[in-house]
């Protein structure tokens, strides 16, 4: 008895599909593009952050995750690593869009073949 048509599975066409890149090779390829103004972006991303959580938690907002005994400044940067996604989507939103400021653009070529392999 031969089987219908119906009843064996559609081929998979996952070599059509490429992989999509890991999150540490996606910062790769934006150092490689735009240099030091990521670190820059992601640092300044970082701070910002960190220090929001601290102000929040100066005001009286409770972490439940952090523990008891965390001081202030460690209780915001864990809260902040809780919410890394986010700043990675930010930095790889805001880097392009910086880098086309003509003062950082003019910067970005001139030194591009510093950081570029």
């Amino acid at each position: 008895m031969n089987p219908s048509v119906s009843d064996t599975p559609p081929p998979t066409t996952a070599a059509s599909k490429p992989a999509k890149p890991s999150l540490v090779a996606r910062f790769k390829t934006l150092m490689l593009e735009y240099g030091p103004l990521a670190v820059a972006v992601n640092f300044a991303i970082l701070g910002l952050v960190v220090v929001g959580f601290y102000a929040a938690i100066q005001f009286g907002f409770e972490p439940s995750s952090t523990g008891q005994k965390a001081g202030s400044w460690a209780a915001a940067y864990a809260a902040s690593q809780v919410v890394k996604p986010l700043r990675f989507a930010a930095v790889f939103v805001l880097t392009p869009l910086i880098a086309r400021i003509p003062p950082v653009a003019r910067f970005i070529e001139r030194n591009k073949h510093k950081w570029s392999m």
